[in-house]
């Protein structure tokens, strides 16, 4: 299991390098090449986040593969789409399929990571195991930000170059993930499984990609924006966060297994609430341009390492699921539902900034945020989820079982 572990922790770098590279540089290449407005850039990400939308469809599909294999087809697509990109990204029509397509790969290989993973923990150790993941990927990532900082010409950034390797590190992971070999995760999967029991899941899914995208979308926007950082000064950012990530994220596994999912469910939203005001307010805030800089800068940072706390919830459906090919099912629905929020959010938090200004769309994630804390509340506390099912979710439980 060792072997298999490192091999697994491989391929998790190497997609995390490539990551690290094309997050850095994305948001730029498309200031640069097609100088998109805030309501444009908001709209371009129903197209990118529609394939998270359809992970529960395509996964279905891939039912017959181990879930590791699904793993290699999954870095496969996301290597073709950043070799596209590199090729013939200048085009917009041509970026829009490319990126759909390494979307695509990006997104399927979600619940294959947290699924392969958890197969290889018990039940003391599954949030310390999904910290373990993240540290190894935040470590990465650090790699291929570092890149971008230091390689990567201010004046002409080398987009081609960097989304060609992007490819060839997923390529090498597709291949770590064909060379997987673990039976209990190689039985027959499910193609859908949706349960009543669940539907507290499936609204903290909903919640948490309208929360995230929000983010992912404008924050790194308003950087580039309002205080017109290069992409080089993202790579740094990025790079920071990861840093800081690599020990954060192995002690933020081990609380999730020390406190509870509840626990930290709700403090991930407390805290994303003043982050949220912060990034949005910094100017009012500070009175000072350089030092709202530095704010926002310092809640980018923040709002990246309180990404690492999204484990809980792959933690709290783990522990209502009764096999590894259940959860598989189960992770890859509830990626289909948080980008309900993700692919339709956007292009209204683009709407709300051009009519009433970017501090308005961090004030909407603000009150989402108290929303995620308020509804984390109800996740059973650590130990007590047998004893949380009321009997009739119990009956539903066994009748959905029978059929």
């Amino acid at each position: 299991m060792k072997k298999q572990l490192f091999i697994f922790f491989a391929g998790v770098a190497a997609i995390s390098i490539g990551t690290g590279i094309h997050d850095s540089i994305f948001n730029n290449f498309l200031s640069d090449t097609f100088h998109l407005s805030a309501d444009a850039r908001g709209w371009l990400e129903f197209p990118r986040e529609m394939p998270g939308f359809l992970v529960v469809v395509m996964s279905g599909l891939l039912c017959m593969l181990p879930i590791t294999r699904v793993g290699s087809v999954a870095a496969l697509l996301f290597s073709a789409g950043m070799v596209g990109m590199g090729l013939l990204g200048a085009h917009f029509g041509t970026m829009v399929v490319m990126m759909f397509t390494a979307s695509a790969g990006m997104h399927l290989l979600m619940p294959v990571a947290g699924t392969i993973v958890l197969g290889m923990s018990d039940e003391h150790n599954r949030g310390k195991r999904m910290g373990q993941m993240a540290a190894v990927g935040t470590a990465s990532a650090v790699a291929g930000t570092a890149i971008v900082w230091l390689f990567f010409d201010k004046v002409h950034p080398q987009y081609r170059t960097g989304f060609l390797s992007v490819a060839g590190l997923c390529l090498l992971a597709s291949l770590f993930y064909a060379s997987l070999h673990i039976p209990h995760l190689h039985q027959p999967r499910s193609r859908l499984i949706v349960r009543k029991t669940f539907r507290l899941y499936y609204l903290l899914e909903l919640l948490a990609g309208a929360r995230k995208q929000i983010f992912l979308t404008f924050g790194p926007w308003v950087l580039i924006k309002i205080y017109g950082l290069p992409a080089t000064s993202m790579a740094g950012l990025l790079m920071t966060a990861a840093v800081i990530g690599i020990f954060f994220q192995p002690l933020a596994g081990m609380a999730i297994d020390r406190f509870g999912e509840r626990t930290i469910m709700i403090v991930d939203g407390l805290v994303l609430i003043f982050v949220c005001l912060g990034y949005g307010y910094a100017q009012v805030i500070t009175g000072s341009p350089e030092m709202a800089q530095h704010l926002a800068c310092g809640c980018y940072i923040l709002d990246q390492l309180l990404f690492s706390l999204s484990n809980a919830r792959a933690v709290y459906i783990s522990r209502l699921t009764k096999s590894h090919q259940e959860l598989n099912s189960s992770l890859a629905l509830g990626v289909s539902i948080n980008h309900i929020a993700s692919m339709t959010i956007p292009a209204f938090a683009g709407a709300l900034w051009v009519g009433f200004g970017y501090e308005r769309v961090f004030l909407a994630a603000a009150l989402l945020a108290v929303l995620c804390a308020f509804t984390s509340t109800f996740v059973p506390r650590k130990g007590a989820y047998a004893a949380a099912l009321p009997p009739e979710a119990q009956a539903i439980y066994a009748a959905e079982d029978n059929k």
